[in-house]
């Protein structure tokens, strides 16, 4: 551990303040114990007591005084249940897992959608479902950005001779697998021009090679699923929020289509029946 004395005179030795992201490792006391680069410093913990162990945080220096101030990032609300356990459960927030303690009374299944209480780094409960908020009147000064998440409909994998055989789509020698959305895309996005989207990836197994690509199904068809545009998807990006080609946007926005996985090794993703989140798509652009 590099003495906090001495990093405090570093930045002092410049005077003014200034703010930087630190990572969270554990309360010492009253201090928060931190990591800084390669340095792990005790600082006070001022804005939000205690952060959860592995949070990015943002640490403020005023005159060679440093303190954490909060989360590095807003920290959304809502989460989804990835791992059971008691006393304390997985939750996937946004792309990112926490152990977190549960609420007493709740018996935690992967795939809940559940609220979060950061302050005190406990999981409430599942809840039935969140309203998107609506957005405020646009003005007349132009277009305005926008991100929505769109969940899938349902997934599955189909196996030429066999047909439709479970929900976990599969990227195999000999199964194909979809994600499908209905016009959920298209209701989110409304007029708006997509220019990026991405797609929530919950990886149980990867060996060998596999691909990615759009189809032009509404819904699990009563055939094999017709997947085009293909691009390959490398190991290190078949698990988590994964960007997707730009191209692929606009085709989704039209609504009546999705997203496939094919020309496998043997890969495996859980289906939405274990994992509400699983092909969910977070579109950003502007209307």
């Amino acid at each position: 551990m590099i003495n906090a004395e001495v990093v405090a005179r570093a930045v002092a030795a410049r005077g003014g303040s200034r703010s930087e992201t630190a990572v969270f490792v554990r309360m010492d006391g009253r201090l928060a114990v931190v990591n800084i680069g390669e340095s792990t410093v005790p600082v006070p913990c001022v804005g939000f007591n205690p952060p959860v162990p592995g949070m990015p945080v943002r640490v403020d220096w005023v005159n060679g005084s440093p303190a954490v101030m909060g989360p590095a990032s807003p920290l959304n609300p809502l989460g989804v249940i990835t791992g059971t356990g008691t006393p304390k459960a997985t939750v996937t927030v946004d792309g990112v897992e926490y152990m977190l303690f549960l609420s007493a009374g709740y018996t935690p299944t992967v795939g809940d959608q559940v609220e979060i209480n950061w302050w005190s780094g406990i999981i409430q409960g599942k809840i039935t479902g969140a309203d998107t908020p609506e957005p405020p009147p646009e003005s007349s000064g132009g277009a305005t950005a926008f991100s929505v998440t769109v969940r899938a409909a349902d997934s599955g994998r189909y196996q030429s001779g066999s047909g439709w055989w479970g929900r976990a789509p599969w990227a195999s020698a000999s199964n194909d697998g979809i994600w499908v959305y209905g016009n959920r895309v298209r209701d989110a996005v409304g007029s708006g021009d997509v220019t990026r989207v991405e797609i929530y990836l919950p990886l149980q197994q990867q060996v060998g090679v596999a691909s990615i690509g759009v189809h032009p199904h509404a819904s699990i068809p009563g055939g094999g699923p017709v997947i085009t545009s293909k691009t390959d998807l490398p190991i290190g990006r078949r698990s988590g929020w994964q960007t997707l080609p730009a191209s692929f946007g606009p085709y989704l926005a039209a609504g009546g289509r999705g997203i496939g996985v094919a020309d496998g090794g043997y890969n495996i993703w859980r289906g939405v029946d274990s994992d509400s989140m699983s092909g969910a798509l977070r579109l950003s652009g502007t209307r």
